[in-house]
Parts: structure tokens; C-alpha cells; sequence
């Protein structure tokens, strides 16, 4: 079954490559019921699948997006976002980064 196929971020950007030597992450992401995630960047493309939970990002631009179990999508590079659990269980989000050797994933933005 295929879950994404896709050259356009979740804002509808061109998907971008970064230049270095490639560096792919996978892992399993867990935010508690109503916590944030502080606003951040990211350096690369992020694949994002919702397993649980149910989570609402807000854009820089003013935009919101709520997202859930099933749902994939790619964040773009260089887009200030927050993301907070607005479900009723933990959000547990399986991420794949799509990076390059000594690039964060996240840069926090104040």
C-alpha cells in the first residue's frame, strides 16, 4: 500500500534537495495530549506519517493544518511552524528525514 508519492511539500512547494552527503533518519515522534512543540525549521524535506493522535500545525503565514491517523505529508525547508497535540491520545508520528551528514533535523526559532 502506498502512503505518499508526492514532489510538493504540504504548502505546495517544490520539494528541495540539500547538497552534502545524504543522511536519511527515521524514528517515532510522541507529543502528550495538549502539549506543543515549540515553533522551528527545518533544514531538509521531513516526511511526516500520523499514526495516532490528532495534531494541528500553524504556519508562519497564519495558516493552520490539522492532521490525522493516515495522514502523510512533507514539511518544507525553511518554514517557521508549530505543531500541538488538539487530540484526546498522545500523537505518535513516524518522521523520516530526508538529510544531509551535519545538518540538523530541527532549529528552534524564537
Amino acid at each position: 500500500k502506498r502512503i505518499i508519492s508526492t514532489g510538493e511539500t504540504v504548502l505546495g512547494n517544490k520539494i528541495v534537495y540539500p547538497v552534502g552527503e545524504a543522511k536519511i533518519t527515521d524514528f517515532e515522534f510522541t507529543v502528550p495530549v495538549g502539549a506543543p512543540v515549540a515553533p522551528h525549521t527545518h533544514s531538509f524535506p521531513v516526511l511526516l506519517i500520523i499514526q495516532q493522535g490528532e495534531v494541528t500545525l500553524d504556519y508562519e503565514d497564519g495558516k493552520s493544518r490539522v492532521y490525522r491517523p493516515g495522514d502523510a505529508f512533507i514539511e518544507d525547508v525553511g518554514v517557521v511552524h508549530t505543531a500541538t497535540n488538539t487530540g484526546d491520545v498522545p500523537i505518535k508520528a513516524l518522521v523520516v528525514a530526508i538529510g544531509v551528514e551535519g545538518q540538523k533535523i530541527m532549529t528552534p526559532v524564537k
